[in-house]
């Protein structure tokens, strides 16, 4: 049995869907499930998300698999992660042996489906959906974007030249994650800018975070008829401004998985995107090789 972790925020646990497809369609024959646990215990972002705003459904792994498939119980209330931290001790060989964390695509064609597996990790290489965009695309649409295509937002988003600018802070500035992750200056938003300007004529730029406060006074150096911050779409309501995103005929990414989906969703004909070189502190980003795609 392989038994995959999801966790995190939408734009993972939609980049661990994409490699949970995988998995069936390389391994037909094994049992592959999905330890959904880590919501159980953890509150950031929205919980799990994909059956609500898309409808999906995956075989959820039970507590005996994911401790047959991994050496380790399921957590499925905070005090039980100082518990399983006892747990370990006595079996970290079996862990070792049987727990893998960011697999490759190459490594995840080879696994041997018979064996007892735990896999975690976000899984957002390219090389995942680039051959299957069309199908993920229709997977991926929200049950309630009618509801949102309808207002005036998205009416005059589709109605001018509109690029999507995301910033991402947030949980960034976490001190969890304030070394892990770059935040990303101006100096790549001004480059971005410049760039988009070459691709359209006329742009109008829609300006999308999680810290609203802070891009009020951030982009300051776009006029302003042509710019426009969105706000509004917050707590379970955050998803909207990732369908915003695609419906815009170009997209400026922040070093996040939300904007890099609100890209990949939208229709790619005559579509500019360009994403940041930095990502992940001392790590540049994959380099894409979808059309239009441009990395800074």
């Amino acid at each position: 049995m392989i038994i995959q972790q999801f966790n995190s925020g939408l734009g993972n646990q939609m980049f661990q869907y994409v490699f949970f497809r995988s998995l069936m369609k390389h391994h037909p024959d094994a049992r592959i499930r999905a330890d959904l646990t880590w919501f159980d215990w953890n509150d950031v972002h929205q919980g799990y998300e994909l059956k609500k705003l898309f409808g999906i459904s995956v075989d959820e792994a039970k507590p005996g698999e994911i401790l047959a498939a991994s050496g380790q119980l399921p957590v499925t209330f905070p005090a039980g992660r100082y518990f399983n931290r006892l747990f370990r001790i006595f079996d970290k060989a079996y862990i070792r042996d049987h727990c893998i964390d960011e697999i490759s695509p190459d490594e995840m064609v080879k696994l041997d489906g018979k064996r007892n597996l735990y896999l975690t990790g976000f899984f957002i290489s390219e090389k995942y959906y680039r051959e299957d965009l069309e199908d993920i695309r229709r997977i991926f649409s929200f049950r309630e974007a009618e509801t949102v295509t309808a207002t005036a937002e998205a009416r005059r988003i589709q109605a001018l030249e509109s690029i999507s600018i995301h910033v991402r802070r947030g949980d960034y500035l976490d001190p969890v994650y304030k070394d892990r992750f770059d935040l990303l200056r101006d100096d790549y938003y001004k480059a971005a800018v410049s760039r988009m300007r070459e691709f359209y004529s006329k742009p109008h730029f829609f300006i999308f975070s999680d810290d609203k406060d802070f891009i009020n006074g951030a982009f300051e150096w776009l006029q302003a008829d042509e710019r426009t911050i969105v706000t509004g779409n917050t707590g379970a309501d955050s998803w909207k401004d990732m369908f915003l995103m695609s419906l815009c005929r170009g997209n400026i990414l922040a070093n996040s998985t939300f904007s890099t989906w609100g890209a990949l969703l939208g229709r790619p004909e005559g579509r500019h995107v360009v994403y940041p070189r930095a990502y992940i502190s001392g790590q540049d980003s994959e380099k894409k090789t979808i059309e239009g795609w441009e990395r800074l």
